[in-house]
């Protein structure tokens, strides 16, 4: 016996140490999957902007104006123009080249490094923007050499090409950021080359082998330096895993991954450990705490048990109940929150005719005509009438249930409802059809109207235009039934079969709450509320216990 506890406590802790593994893993993959969709969302705009600042150059007329004149003051002026515009945009560089590679302008022409004169025919970017109209290269400057991204757009008119606006972007400042923001990330063009990175000494290592033919065009195009790249260590020793493989929590490091439109991707690296030592450790003391309450528990239920399952049933039952009252209460309020316009309406028609009828009464007053106003009195007493009626049926309705089962009339039941959604109904021209009949059952008027008034609710949410309504009302052995089907679309088979689970709704702001509270305020009652199979439109019964 004490083996097997043993043996049980032992599988218990893997086990344990297992789901925690897996969970901290998943965990800090949620953590970088956020960070990478926000690295991803900053770069992308940042590129954005220069690759817009491109588009519009390259249909600028002083830009075009240089490459067919080449006046010097053109190019003083566009020089200056240039200069302002990499200065507001965080920009490296910005310069024209003619169709031969030449530099026209450039925004740093008043420096030792100015790009003026200088001649990038043979770089990839200039060529291929010249055939292809665009292209972005990123690579090592020629005089600075700073890495960055070259972004290219081709000049031209008439179809004939004049020349290639260039802008250079740098990354330091975003690259600062992500290391003070205590990130672990970089952006690998499609090679798997680290481009962008925040730890500098990781910048033009790969994440995957490159092959013979790829390390000697990089080496050709000097983009990356002049020596052969080499591999992240990390990615070498097959150390990083993305945090839903069975096998993250025994790698040192997780990354998650975001693709940008150019092909390039952002990384986000977590190292596992620090995540795993706390996870393992709240998992075991988890485990002995969870261990030593039960045998507390244990103890205790052992010289309590039947009087602390009683109280403990007693209590849950109660705040069951409570809770169950409140949702009901909610529930019913939400519904006002519907009727209350169309109440609003019904009362303040009777309001306008006593208002008129008493201006009419003093008039008829003054003129000595007692029989009239003594009509027009009678009038505003019927409209006053009504209006206690309306008034009454909603503070009925509002009214929180006392949980006492009497005899009521399904006919005042019904009456009730259709009153309080009267305006709904007409505006909606809807056709209700009650049934003539009248029956005494065993329920809490209140809850019971509240079913009703739901049903009613969800068939004009249905059909809001020509609902075609009908109650009717039947006997059984051992129930009273109210059954209430309308003409609208119904009810397809996958919504039959969820129809009375929480949270499962059609609607585009419903929660789902409606018909399983009915259900439950009908089981209350010792009823049942269930859909049937209707040939058209949708309906459903309301089965109560008669009063004897």
């Amino acid at each position: 016996m004490a083996l097997l506890a043993v043996f049980g406590l032992v599988a218990t802790i893997l086990v344990s140490d297992h789901y925690a593994r897996s969970r901290a893993v998943l965990d800090l993959g949620k953590e970088a999957e956020a960070s990478s969709e926000l690295l991803a969302s900053a770069l992308t705009r940042e590129l954005e902007k220069y690759r817009l600042a491109s588009l519009v150059l390259a249909q600028d007329a002083d830009a075009i104006r240089i490459l067919q004149t080449q006046k010097k003051q053109d190019r003083d002026a566009f020089n200056t123009k240039l200069e302002d515009l990499s200065r507001e945009m965080g920009a490296a560089a910005i310069y024209l080249l003619n169709a031969d590679g030449t530099t026209m302008a450039a925004s740093n022409w008043r420096t030792p490094q100015s790009f003026v004169g200088q001649n990038y025919r043979f770089r990839p970017y200039f060529r291929q923007a010249v055939i292809d109209g665009s292209f972005e290269q990123f690579a090592l400057g020629t005089v600075s050499r700073r890495p960055g991204l070259y972004i290219a757009r081709r000049l031209q008119r008439g179809g004939a090409p004049l020349g290639v606006i260039v802008a250079k972007v740098e990354f330091d400042a975003l690259e600062a950021e992500w290391r003070s923001a205590g990130l672990s990330a970089f952006a690998t063009n499609p090679d798997g080359v680290i481009l962008v990175t925040s730890d500098p000494s990781n910048r033009f290592k790969t994440i995957r082998p490159l092959d013979g033919a790829a390390q000697a065009k990089m080496l050709r195009d000097l983009d990356y330096g002049s020596r052969p790249l080499e591999m992240l260590s990390l990615f070498a020793d097959q150390d990083v895993s993305i945090a839903s493989d069975s096998a993250a929590s025994a790698k040192s490091t997780i990354e998650a991954k975001r693709t940008l439109q150019n092909g390039w991707v952002i990384h986000v690296l977590k190292a596992t450990n620090p995540a795993l030592q706390p996870a393992l450790f709240a998992s075991r003391l988890t485990v002995f705490v969870t261990l030593m309450m039960a045998a507390a528990l244990t103890a205790l239920i052992y010289y309590l048990r039947w009087s602390a399952a009683y109280k403990a049933e007693k209590a849950l039952n109660e705040r069951q109940r409570e809770l169950s009252e409140r949702l009901v209460q909610l529930n019913k309020l939400a519904a006002l929150g519907q009727i209350a316009a169309g109440v609003g309406h019904e009362i303040n028609q009777p309001l306008s005719g006593i208002s008129a009828y008493a201006h009419n009464a003093l008039t008829l007053l003054e003129r000595g005509d007692t029989d009239a106003v003594h009509e027009n009195l009678g009038l505003i007493g019927k409209l006053a009438a009504r209006i206690g009626a309306i008034t009454r049926e909603l503070r009925g309705f509002s009214r929180k249930a006392t949980g006492s089962i009497s005899e009521v009339s399904i006919a005042e039941i019904i009456q009730g409802a259709l009153l309080l959604l009267r305006d709904r109904i007409t505006n909606a021209n809807a056709t209700v059809i009650a049934p003539k009949a009248d029956a005494l059952v065993l329920v809490e008027g209140v809850r019971l109207e509240q079913v009703l008034v739901n049903l009613i609710q969800n068939a004009l949410d249905a059909q809001p235009e020509g609902l075609e309504l009908e109650l009717s009302l039947t006997r059984t052995e051992t129930f009273v039934e109210l059954t209430v089907s309308d003409n609208g679309p119904g009810l397809s088979e996958v919504a039959r079969a969820s129809l009375f689970q929480p949270f499962s709704t059609t609607k585009r702001e419903g929660l789902g709450l409606g018909l399983v509270i009915s259900r439950d305020i009908m089981s209350d009652f010792g009823g049942e509320l269930a859909a049937l199979a209707a040939p058209k439109g949708a309906a459903f019964v309301l089965r109560m216990k008669p009063a004897l």
